[in-house]
């Protein structure tokens, strides 16, 4: 049974089945394509492991170690790969319950991670991803003309870099405009004093977010699920007390 692609009924994602051993050129174009019709791209049952992993994410990007703009004494993360490529996410050691964009404190975010579910619980742990192009479209005429001409801070010293990035960017493959600010990364707005930026951001955030621009994943050990970084956020749940969550996420770089 060759590959298949299955639209979910939300405003993004896609189930992916009967993924092949071996990704050739017509299952590349297949997947490259879904990708960008439905920005994120779940595998149920896929149980890639380091190699396959990242040969399915490099189809989307080059593989790079870890974050680049995070700080050395930040980095306690377990890496794999033969050059760190794969990073290990303990439930242990982080949570990361809170929306976000992944890597927007660096100069130049990745395009797309790609996650791999080693352990979960039985019980909780979701993901949600949010559709950052219907968060921009869906905004009021006055608030989309506002944004479109600003541009934002990322970071959060002394744990990463700071780098400014357009509000609005626009999506180099299907030309389509996205949001592009998040609640973990976003720090404030340039120009703005404290309290219009403060102001600004939690109205973007507070769209952005409304349950109807997302998509709810609920984990089985062996999923994997593949993301756009450029025109989506994710969160995920914390849910599940001190249940063991693990995950090797590779991370996609243009």
């Amino acid at each position: 049974m060759g590959l298949t692609i299955t639209r979910l009924p939300q405003t993004l994602g896609a189930v992916v089945e009967n993924l092949p051993e071996r990704i050739d050129e017509a299952t590349a174009a297949a997947l490259f394509e879904a990708w960008a019709e439905h920005l994120v791209l779940f595998f149920p049952q896929a149980r890639l492991d380091d190699a396959r992993q990242m040969a399915l994410g490099s189809v989307f990007g080059t593989l790079h170690a870890t974050s680049p703009g995070l700080k050395d004494d930040h980095r306690d993360q377990t890496v794999a790969g033969p050059n760190g490529e794969i990073l290990e996410i303990d439930a242990r050691k982080d949570r990361a319950n809170m929306w976000h964009t992944d890597v927007t404190f660096a100069e130049t975010p990745p395009v797309g991670s790609l996650l791999s579910m080693k352990v979960c619980p039985e019980r909780g742990g979701d993901t949600l991803w949010s559709n950052q192009y219907l968060a921009y479209e869906t905004l009021s005429r006055p608030i989309r003309d506002l944004v479109d001409g600003l541009s934002a801070e990322h970071g959060r010293p002394p744990m990463t870099g700071v780098h400014t990035h357009p509000m609005v960017t626009t999506h180099p493959v299907t030309g389509r405009k996205a949001l592009f600010v998040n609640r973990g990364w976003t720090a404030r707005i340039p120009g703005l004093s404290p309290i219009e930026s403060r102001g600004l951001l939690d109205l973007l955030f507070a769209h952005a977010e409304k349950p109807e621009n997302t998509v709810r994943w609920s984990w089985q050990p062996g999923d994997a699920a593949m993301w756009d970084n450029r025109c989506t956020m994710h969160y995920a749940v914390n849910d599940y007390g001190d249940a063991e969550r693990i995950l090797r996420r590779v991370t996609m770089y243009a």
